[in-house]
């Protein structure tokens, strides 16, 4: 009995002991996993059964849209960009000799860029920032599982952010290869996973031990690739799997495009009409205008929109830069096998053994291929090549600022359709332009109207819209936004102009640089058939230039005859004339200050002037006679708008070298006794002072072709050709 009571009494203050001891122990542990409780992962975005099943490699299908709806979510679900196709997890020791190389390799070769890390990434306690921006950049993980993986603290923060950052975004894809372990093993951390976790215990902490063991849950449940120890597996079929369904992940990203377009739409669709894309010939389209207008930027929306339809397609990039860069047509052939195979060992030594392999590849699969930015450098035999070797269905677009180019190809190929970009609309263009200011789609009420200028002011131009945003993005002071308006009123924005002026630097010839020069400064807005008399007779050929000039998108002719010009490539225009102006060669000059006039007794320079706009509206001066024209010996354009009267004399001895000449509000009463100009073809004299008993010139000693414009008063008088 004494006995029992000795068991009573023992189980009376024992069991409490323990008891409370007990509690204790799962109080510790709830707290020090509460940062990250091991969590039920769900299943890849690979839609597969279990790592177990039975199910054969290679089965797992690709759905880079596809996530699963028991995705855990948060504030920062949305994907970085990538810069990795492939991030690679795995022990060094145990297969950076074998089955890592091989792969690597293998994706190397299939264009799939890897990242592969080097021992000399892993220093210090943490991961480091370049192996973090990796696993987060990449739109793949791939962890190869092996025996040692649970003893090396890197493999296993590795993971840690690896099932971290697919918990955390949309479009990660987690592929597991279980080399030489059981799926089972690793979810449940039995064996070496187990022993390999025991092993970290007294160097890391127990919150550190539950991330990883959370981590190694995870991933073993994820399906994936199970290779068996002695089972005579052949590797090399797993590797070249994991490399397919990486391919199809690959080919599944859109070529890079801005995320917010505008007016972009309708334009995709046009081209998807011109191309009549259910048709089973072979279609091709040259997509031109003028730099910044958005050529690339429609040719990638249409790109990223359809290119699924086609089992091969590529988009190759700044053609004509890469060109002039050193690099040949045996780099461009090489690009389009890259691209096409997705290989990045294909060579190509010579331009007939280039076309002989894309024949193979073109001839077999529709294709869809996209070159952008051609100009003369690409021999228009090549680019009848691309069209000829095409198989039915496919689709070739060209993008390029020479229309000329396009018209030539019609030649060989007659289907070859052409489209020509417009500026964008009113309502388009504040939208851009609002989106990079504010990142909304209407600017507030404070800055509507001077949006509105800035809109006027970029003239349908998406490249302008886009930089002029860009720079007054965060900028809450209305008279910054005024300021930066006058600004670039007087000052075009250099990132502008530099795209604006390749056009212009591209051209042939002086004479077609001249063309557009005297354009700028003197004919926009004015008759054609004027133009081309004066150039005509300054020998420049406008029968040639004036077409290579409306090909470029540097000028065009509207319903009225009249040249026309975007405002932007006018300004790039100017500026072209001011650094020869600056270099001390300049040929062009606009004067319309206050001191005008003086400005123009005081010039240096003057025998080199062809052309001077003289605008006296503001000028101070009181008095300016004909004499200090006789300076300039090479005039061959002058306008001078003179409402105050200030300019007396003649032009008897002065601009011998004369073709064209407006002078507004003239005092002169009769062009005879004024003028003697071997070389005059062009006389505006808008409101004179002309007597009304004078019926024309009658100078036989004028050019064989002129023609004069009279204003008398406000009414306008039909122009008359006069032959000598």
């Amino acid at each position: 009995m004494e006995q029992y009571n000795h068991l009573l009494v023992v189980l009376i203050w024992v069991l409490p002991v323990l008891i409370i001891l007990t509690i204790i122990t799962i109080i510790i542990r709830l707290i020090s996993s509460k940062d990250r409780p091991c969590v039920d992962y769900p299943s890849n975005p690979l839609t597969a059964p279990s790592s177990s099943s039975s199910s054969p490699p290679g089965s797992w299908d690709v759905d880079p849209q596809s996530n699963p709806s028991t995705a855990p979510s948060s504030s920062s679900s949305a994907s970085p960009p990538s810069s990795w196709d492939v991030f690679l997890s795995f022990h060094g020791k145990d297969t950076r000799g074998n089955f890592t190389a091989h792969l690597y390799k293998a994706l190397h070769n299939a264009g799939i860029k890897t990242f592969m890390d080097e021992p000399q990434l892993r220093k210090g306690e943490e991961i480091s920032v370049g192996l973090l921006n990796a696993i987060r950049g990449s739109k793949m993980c791939v962890v190869v599982l092996s025996e040692n993986f649970a003893y090396s603290k890197w493999c296993l923060n590795e993971l840690v952010e690896i099932i971290s950052t697919y918990e955390r975004t949309k479009g990660l894809v987690v592929v597991p290869v279980f080399y030489n372990v059981d799926p089972s093993d690793v979810r449940h951390r039995r064996k070496g996973f187990m022993e390999g976790l025991r092993s970290q215990r007294n160097n890391h902490s127990v919150e550190m031990i539950n991330k990883w063991e959370c981590a190694l849950a995870a991933v073993g449940k994820l399906k994936g690739y199970h290779l068996k120890k002695d089972a005579g597996e052949n590797e090399a079929d797993i590797v070249q799997d994991i490399v397919k369904n990486a391919e199809r992940l690959h080919a599944s990203v859109k070529v890079h495009n801005d995320e917010h377009l505008f007016g972009v739409d309708s334009v995709v669709e046009d081209i998807y009409q011109k191309l009549r894309m259910e048709s089973n010939d072979v279609r091709t389209i040259g997509i031109c205008g003028m730099g910044g207008i958005g050529k690339t930027t429609i040719a990638r929306a249409f790109y990223n929109t359809y290119r699924n339809q086609f089992p091969v397609s590529c988009f190759i990039e700044n053609v004509k830069e890469n060109l002039q860069g050193g690099k040949n047509l045996l780099w461009l052939l090489q690009q389009l096998l890259v691209k096409l195979l997705r290989n990045n060992d294909c060579r190509v030594t010579d331009v007939e053994g280039g076309i002989r392999q894309l024949k193979q590849i073109l001839c077999f699969s529709k294709a869809l291929i996209v070159l952008d930015d051609l100009d003369q450098s690409i021999p228009s035999e090549l680019q009848i090549k691309f069209c000829s070797l095409s198989s039915p269905g496919s689709r070739i677009i060209f993008t390029t600022r020479d229309a000329n180019l396009l018209n030539l190809l019609k030649i060989d190929i007659p289907e070859v359709d052409i489209y020509t970009v417009k500026k964008l609309g009113q309502n388009d263009s504040l939208e851009l332009f609002s989106y990079h200011a504010f990142r909304k789609s209407m600017p507030p009420e404070m800055f509507r109207e001077l949006s509105a200028e800035f809109v006027t002011y970029a003239g349908g131009l998406p490249l302008a819209l886009k930089v002029l945003g860009s720079s007054l993005r965060g900028r809450n002071h209305v008279s910054f936004w005024e300021a930066k308006l006058i600004k670039v009123q007087k000052i075009p924005i250099d990132q502008i102009q530099e795209i604006l002026q390749l056009s212009y630097d591209e051209l042939d010839d002086e004479t077609e640089k001249a063309i557009f020069l005297d354009i700028v400064f003197f004919f926009v807005g004015k008759d054609k058939d004027d133009a081309v008399y004066t150039f005509k007779s300054c020998d420049f050929y406008p029968d040639l230039g004036i077409p290579i000039l409306e090909d470029r998108s540097l000028i065009t002719v509207d319903e009225f005859n009249c040249l026309q010009m975007h405002n932007l490539i006018q300004d790039m225009g100017r500026k072209v004339a001011r650094e020869e102006f600056n270099q001390g060669n300049g040929r062009y000059l606009r004067l319309y200050q206050e001191n005008a006039c003086e400005r123009l007794q005081n010039l240096e320079g003057a025998d080199h002037i062809e052309l001077l706009v003289l605008d006296l509206t503001r000028s101070t001066a009181r008095q300016l006679t004909t004499k200090i024209f006789r300076k300039l010996c090479k005039l061959r354009l002058l306008e001078i708008i003179d409402p105050h009267n200030i300019i007396s004399g003649d032009f008897k001895t002065s601009c011998q070298e004369l073709r064209c000449m407006r002078w507004s509000h003239c005092s002169w009463t009769s062009v005879n006794a004024n003028f003697c100009s071997q070389k005059l073809v062009c006389l505006d004299m808008s409101y004179n002072r002309l007597d009304s008993s004078w019926k024309g010139p009658v100078l036989v000693f004028l050019s064989q072709h002129w023609r004069i414009h009279t204003h008398t008063g406000f009414t306008r008088l039909k122009y008359s050709l006069f032959a000598h």
